[in-house]
């Protein structure tokens, strides 16, 4: 929750770096591959610049000793620990003493099964590396565990993402057309009279050179943000105090019912409000990331979560393009899809076992020290 935390406010900077940047009216061609280089793509370079340096900076950091530790590389391990222990305490402790670090249970069969994987080389290997990470997730008695959490990360990305592409789009528009009385979707279709008479050709090519977004798109994208960063500070403090249940349930039900609403109100402030709820859904991404964990052993977790977050993004790829499809055709369609199925989220969370506390018990590997 905390990493989340930092995401959001990391977030909170993007509204004000897209109103430098794409509020700009300038353009240039490259003849070399005969593409008009707008603001809006200096904005995607811009945006992509710390996930560049963060990756050259992971360059400097050692592997998890926990990793190395079950490749047989116990030296490794033990100085990755002494490092770590250097840099929390800042230097001011003695060196971190360590004789040895124990084989336990879990440790042995981790071993076991990557020497027998390497006594096959090359693409065979990787194959059967893969496969026994895999297939336990899709047997018994986890299929039930790893559908559901799938589902569900399917679900959230396919509203917080899919929904979130046209954010800026549909309350531009209701920001443009300045009534007092509109839902979203007539806000969307709305076409205003000095462009009525206009041929389709010349209305595209009218909206294709407009590049600056109403100021008030910016305001409600900050705030969508600063919900965000407020929200997972907020969960992070009592998630422990009220379980992932009611967190999971509550998040799910208002946003999935905002969704609804959008399509009967005909308050523009109050349209975008719910907008801006119906998006917060992002914040059971999180919560159901920490039920995966409880849910599967230590050797299991990692290729659970990178599963279900593969099915997420599965699911924002499908709600992009689906809400990119339904938009203009059939727009009350779009928010019922997506409220209705994170209502279904809601109800599918009563179904995730031990969802109230954890109850899986496992060998671990402990540090022996002196």
């Amino acid at each position: 929750m905390g990493a989340s935390f930092v995401f959001g406010i990391g977030c909170l900077m993007l509204p004000a770096i897209a109103y430098f940047v794409i509020n700009q009216e300038w353009e240039f061609t490259i003849p070399l591959v005969g593409m008009v280089y707008r603001p809006w793509r200096l904005f995607l370079v811009v945006c992509g610049m710390p996930s560049l340096v963060c990756g050259l900076a992971l360059l400097r950091f050692p592997e998890s000793p926990k990793f190395v530790f079950m490749q047989g590389k116990k030296d490794e391990a033990i100085a990755t620990i002494q490092w770590m222990h250097k840099l929390n305490t800042s230097g001011k402790e003695a060196k971190l003493q360590i004789v040895s670090i124990i084989d336990e249970t879990e440790a042995q069969q981790t071993k076991a099964r990557r020497k027998e994987a390497g006594a096959t080389k090359g693409f065979v290997a990787l194959m059967k590396l893969m496969w026994n990470q895999t297939a336990p997730l899709f047997m018994t008695p986890y299929l039930n565990k790893t559908t559901i959490v799938c589902v569900l990360q399917f679900g959230i990305y396919l509203t917080s993402n899919g929904m979130y592409m046209f954010f800026p789009y549909i309350v531009n528009r209701i920001a443009e057309i300045k009534m007092d009385r509109t839902t979203a979707c007539n806000a969307v279709r709305f076409i205003p009279e000095e462009l009525a008479a206009v041929n389709v050709t010349e209305v595209l090519e009218c909206d294709a050179q407009s590049q600056k977004l109403d100021i008030s798109t910016y305001e409600h994208s900050f705030i969508l943000e600063l919900m965000y960063a407020l929200g997972f500070a907020v969960i992070g403090l009592v998630i422990n105090a009220v379980g992932k249940l009611p967190i999971l349930v509550f998040v799910f039900v208002s946003c999935g019912v905002s969704g609804i609403l959008m399509v009967y109100i005909d308050v523009p402030a109050l349209v975008i409000w719910l907008y801006l709820i119906l998006l917060t859904c992002g914040f059971c991404i999180s919560v159901v990331n920490a039920a995966t964990i409880d849910l599967f052993p230590t050797n299991l977790r990692a290729m659970a979560v990178c599963i279900s977050l593969m099915c997420g993004r599965a699911g924002s790829v499908v709600g992009a393009n689906m809400v990119g499809l339904l938009l203009d055709s059939n727009c009350e369609l779009t928010f019922w899809i997506s409220g209705a199925s994170l209502i279904g989220c809601g109800v599918l969370s009563f179904f995730i076992p031990n969802i109230y506390k954890r109850t899986i018990t496992e060998p671990r590997v402990s540090v022996s020290s002196r």
